[in-house]
């Protein structure tokens, strides 16, 4: 097992997130729910942001202003720009190498805050990271009303097998 596995995962687990959330309603994803980023929105953006700022960092890009990051406005433009940077991610950490994975990143954060990480534990941190956010969305959804998708790990791995075997 490789960390790939968790970066193909974590595109599997947001697509499955994000289809679940299209059944809301505009007010529905918009509604302050008085938890997390305050709701289903707000939690999606922050990951999506997360997304983004781990991805430029990992290209050596400054991430010093959140600002930067804000998804676009429209519900169909931002899942289809987050979708596409999912599969970016996945393309560019697919060919990584021994060398690449254990790679010492520099960077700054949103605070001005200077770390060192290695892209292993970058990447292991953001499937982390995203897993706890969308388990909240998966909260909201029932909240609301509706029914979310699964997307813990393992049924990543059953549907690879599975699609594997097919």
């Amino acid at each position: 097992m490789n960390v790939i596995e968790h970066v193909r995962y974590n595109r599997w687990a947001s697509r499955r997130t994000l289809e679940s959330v299209a059944a809301l309603t505009a007010e529905e994803r918009a509604r302050d729910l008085k938890s997390s980023y305050g709701g289903v929105h707000g939690t999606l953006v922050h990951i999506y942001q997360a997304d983004r700022i781990w991805f430029a960092r990992l290209q050596g890009e400054p991430t010093t202003s959140l600002a930067v990051f804000a998804p676009p406005v429209e519900w169909d433009a931002f899942v289809q720009d987050w979708t596409a940077r999912l599969d970016r991610f996945v393309a560019w950490a697919e060919k990584l190498d021994d060398a690449g994975w254990r790679r010492v990143v520099a960077y700054r954060d949103t605070k001005g805050n200077a770390y060192e990480t290695p892209v292993y534990q970058i990447l292991l941190h953001l499937a982390n990271h995203n897993s706890y956010h969308r388990g909240q969305v998966t909260a909201f959804l029932r909240q609301l009303g509706h029914t979310p998708v699964a997307t813990d790990l393992i049924f990543y791995y059953r549907e690879q097998a599975s699609s594997r075997s097919a």
